[in-house]
């Protein structure tokens, strides 16, 4: 299991690098989430995310 782990550690470092080193990969990759993110909202005409409440 600790291999496996390991390996996915280094896919998501290796990505991690990829994206910090080419402005337009993570542009084009901020952009793709983002309009992910306005289409599922819109989708069905209510946010997903719960109203903050604040516990004292």
């Amino acid at each position: 299991m600790s291999k496996r782990r390991g390996i996915i550690m280094t896919a998501i470092g290796a990505g991690v690098t990829y994206l910090m080193r080419n402005k337009q990969a993570r542009d084009k990759l901020f952009n793709t989430v983002s309009g992910m993110m306005k289409n599922s909202n819109s989708s069905n005409g209510t946010s997903k995310t719960r109203p903050r409440v604040e516990v004292k």
